[in-house]
C-alpha cells in the first residue's frame, strides 16, 4: 500500500495504482497538459472508495510507503487506461532519472512509447 501525498489530503492506494499516478503526472507534465483522474482508493474505515485528482505540470505529488493490507486495491484496467492516456498525451517524455518501467501493472501490450 501507498499513500498519495496531493494537497493536504492523504490517498491510500495499491503500490501499482499510486506509481502509475506519478507516472502518468510525469508524462502529462512533460506535454504541459492536465487531467482529472478518479484513483481507486481506500478510505479511513477500509472501505473501497475513489479519490478525483487533478494532475499536470503544476501537479506536486509525493507518494510514500503505507502499512501493507491485505485489502489492497489492484486495478489492471485503472492502470491501462493511465498508460493509454499518456501515449495520446503528446510526443515529451519525461527524463527518468531512475529508469524504471512506467505503467508496471497494466498487463498487457503497451501503447506507450516511453520507458
Amino acid at each position: 500500500m501507498k499513500y498519495i501525498h496531493y494537497d493536504a489530503s492523504l490517498i491510500l492506494t495499491g503500490d501499482l495504482i499510486a506509481d502509475a499516478v506519478v507516472d502518468y503526472a510525469a508524462v502529462l507534465g512533460a506535454n504541459g497538459r492536465t487531467d482529472t483522474i478518479t484513483v481507486p482508493s481506500v478510505g479511513d474505515d477500509g472501505s473501497v472508495s475513489t479519490s478525483i485528482l487533478l494532475v499536470g505540470p503544476a501537479s506536486e505529488l509525493c507518494v510514500t510507503v503505507a502499512p501493507d493490507d491485505e485489502l489492497e486495491p489492484e486495478d489492471p484496467a485503472f492502470i491501462r487506461r493511465l498508460r493509454d492516456a499518456a501515449g495520446r498525451a503528446g510526443p515529451g517524455r519525461p527524463v527518468d532519472a531512475d529508469g524504471g518501467t512506467r505503467f508496471r501493472g497494466a498487463e498487457d501490450s503497451a501503447t506507450y512509447s516511453g520507458s
